[in-house]
């Protein structure tokens, strides 16, 4: 059993190495874009799509959508 720190720290350190994956990915599809080569933007993609992965599982995505749907007025 974990206390609530050691997940949050957890939940930084995803959120670190899912942005820094995003971040790796877009640059090597547009690198090997200009290149022309396949497999780097193959595998830019399955960066960004791995680090968009670690993003949501950190928990960021739950605490925006939830902070973004409360409204301060009710009809």
């Amino acid at each position: 059993m974990t206390n609530e720190r050691v997940k949050s720290v957890g939940g930084y350190f995803m959120r670190f190495l899912g942005g820094v994956a995003v971040i790796i990915g877009i640059l090597a599809v547009f690198s090997s874009l200009a290149e022309g080569n396949l497999v780097g933007i193959v595998l830019g993609v399955v960066f960004v799509a791995g680090g968009s992965y670690m993003l949501k599982r950190s928990g960021g995505a739950s605490q925006a959508r939830g902070a973004a749907s409360t409204s301060g007025s009710t009809r």
